[in-house]
């Protein structure tokens, strides 16, 4: 696995859920049928792809737009989004913002390549599995930036599962399990990832999240990292899409 630079969203207002959110969350047991599947973006910088379009596939699953889980394309994602990158990076409120004007296809129909490559390729216009015309498959409307409080990302969690940033430093790339704090090393650059939970172990909050590094890596793919101090700026934008 290779550490991508990828370029931090571009900021937009945030809105602040209300509610009274429990105590715990995590969708991979509320849901596990929806939410509980691990990619892997390999060898090309598209976490901007992949945590949107799993949170995409997730909510929906869980909002019964779709019978059973399914695996959304992240390559026509890469490839076709006019104003991300590609493998260099991508924003996070962009991405929802292609999901909900253009939209994806199955991963059946265009499968993800760049991940082997580490090139982003051409926006294909027929499957490239050779089944025929693409069929697209649009979000219903923009996402929802509810990073302005623990308590609002906790409220819209419940709702569904967020896309998220953060830095990450050369600690990160070493963790195994437990809840992350970063302690020391260099920052190596930002990083896409879902929100799929949250918690208390022995007295301490975290998030759990959603990596795309694989099912081998960290905590079956996932991980937990500090929660309600900004942890490297993993609280300081966070969308929740709309199916």
């Amino acid at each position: 696995m290779l550490m991508h630079v990828e370029k931090f969203p571009m900021t937009v207002e945030r809105v602040r859920y209300v509610g009274a959110p429990p105590a715990s969350w995590d969708w991979t047991t509320q849901n596990a049928a929806c939410v509980n599947y691990i990619r892997d973006q390999g060898n090309c910088g598209s976490c901007w792809a992949f945590s949107a379009t799993s949170a995409f596939n997730d909510l929906r699953c869980i909002n019964k737009k779709d019978a059973t889980h399914v695996f959304h394309s992240e390559q026509y994602v890469v490839s076709c989004d006019p104003i991300d990158q590609g493998c260099n990076g991508g924003y996070l409120n962009m991405v929802w913002y292609f999901l909900e004007k253009t939209g994806t296809t199955l991963d059946t129909c265009v499968p993800y390549t760049s991940g082997t490559t580490g090139v982003t390729g051409t926006c294909p216009t027929k499957c490239t599995n050779g089944s025929g015309a693409i069929t697209l498959t649009k979000a219903a409307g923009t996402a929802t930036n509810v990073c302005s409080s623990v308590t609002s990302i906790e409220t819209a969690l419940v709702t569904g599962p967020l896309t998220t940033g953060f830095t990450v430093y050369y600690d990160f790339e070493l963790y195994t399990s437990g809840i992350y704090q970063h302690v020391w090393g260099p920052e190596m650059g930002g990083h896409a990832v879902e929100f799929v939970g949250y918690g208390t172990t022995n007295g301490t909050a975290f998030w759990k999240v959603k990596n795309s590094w694989g099912a081998t890596w960290g905590e079956q793919g996932y991980f937990q990292i500090l929660k309600g101090v900004d942890e490297c700026g993993i609280e300081d934008e966070c969308y929740l899409g709309s199916v």
